[in-house]
């Protein structure tokens, strides 16, 4: 469902103590007391929008703790200048972060202060983020109506706000695949897909065309799978998206596999297990090499096999010893 899970699921979904930003803030009110010309004004906003950005960054490719700093430098400037929508949307960034590590009770505790921001700011669009974020928080807690509920509600909030409103239909079809409405979660999904192709949100709409792959793989329409999965794979090459890549050509080596064209599935999945290893991906890693091991025995490549069987073990080895990095090496 969101940056928060694997990609056949992800949402967009995507913090250190308080008292440490707090801190720094009451310092720099202690220092000086002059009024802020509407020139600082700007710059202060702008400022906080790189740290936003930086985040978001840091977010995409699982390096949490940095993202947390950024959103936190985002959240201390745009408080400063009492920007609700600003201070609305950082809270919903660092809801992001606790939930992509399982801390959901801290997730919950953001997206609610940033709704209750969003509130203040009279935004709408920062009200549908913040909405979609608790609905994520109960999804991943397994309370799938309730998600879903919540989504509707994110839908109607987002008006016609395109990157709010494609959010929230995104994150409602994942809720209703879940719950067996594959036909709603669908229309839902070319919806969303049709909103961020507009607004040129590549990511975004890999991620729409990823779980409509999903869905049509699930109906075992494999040939309309496969081309909506390389459509995602496009979108996430056109952002550079290297986990969104590595995850993209997983999914088209599963599905040309179940087609049958064991070639074309060790291609893709030697690309996969390429992006993965380079964007430090361990879990698509692992499926990558379990994948391509197999299907070396099947083809008759003994050295492919030896190769990457003992990558696998070199990588069951550090995951023993504790988190660390995938294992070295390029394929041959």
């Amino acid at each position: 469902m969101s940056t928060t899970t694997n990609r056949g699921g992800r949402c967009y979904l995507a913090a250190l103590l308080v008292f440490p930003a707090l801190a720094c803030g009451l310092a720099a009110l202690s220092c000086s007391t002059a009024p802020k010309t509407p020139d600082v004004l700007y710059d202060t906003k702008n400022k906080a929008a790189e740290y936003s950005k930086l985040g978001d960054g840091f977010m995409a490719t699982g390096q949490y703790d940095t993202a947390e700093k950024y959103y936190r430098d985002a959240l201390q400037a745009d408080s400063s200048v009492d920007n609700l929508e600003g201070v609305s949307v950082s809270h919903a960034s660092l809801g992001r972060v606790y939930l992509a590590v399982g801390r959901r009770d801290e997730a919950r505790g953001e997206f609610t202060s940033a709704l209750d921001y969003a509130r203040m700011a009279q935004s709408s669009a920062a009200s549908s983020i913040a909405t979609s974020g608790l609905g994520e928080v109960s999804y991943a807690a397994g309370a799938k109506e309730d998600a879903l509920a919540l989504f509707e509600r994110a839908i109607v909030f987002a008006g016609k706000d395109g990157k709010s409103l494609a959010v929230a239909l995104h994150n409602a079809a994942v809720a209703k695949a879940a719950l067996g409405k594959g036909d709603e979660a669908m229309a839902d999904l070319q919806k969303a897909a049709s909103l961020n192709l507009g607004l040129k949100r590549w990511t975004e709409l890999a991620a729409n065309r990823y779980v409509m792959a999903s869905l049509l793989t699930a109906q075992n329409r494999l040939e309309e799978a496969r081309a909506m999965a390389l459509t995602a794979l496009d979108a996430d090459k056109r952002a550079e998206n290297g986990r969104g890549i590595a995850g993209d050509l997983a999914a088209v080596a599963s599905i040309t596999a179940r087609l049958g064209q064991k070639d074309g599935a060790w291609d893709y999945w030697r690309r996969s297990f390429d992006a993965a290893l380079a964007v430090g991906d361990p879990e698509t890693v692992r499926k990558a090499l379990v994948a391509l091991v197999s299907l070396a025995d099947e083809l008759g490549k003994s050295d492919d096999k030896a190769h990457y069987a003992a990558l696998l073990a070199k990588l069951d080895a550090a995951e023993a010893e504790g988190p660390s990095a995938p294992p070295g090496g390029a394929a041959p």
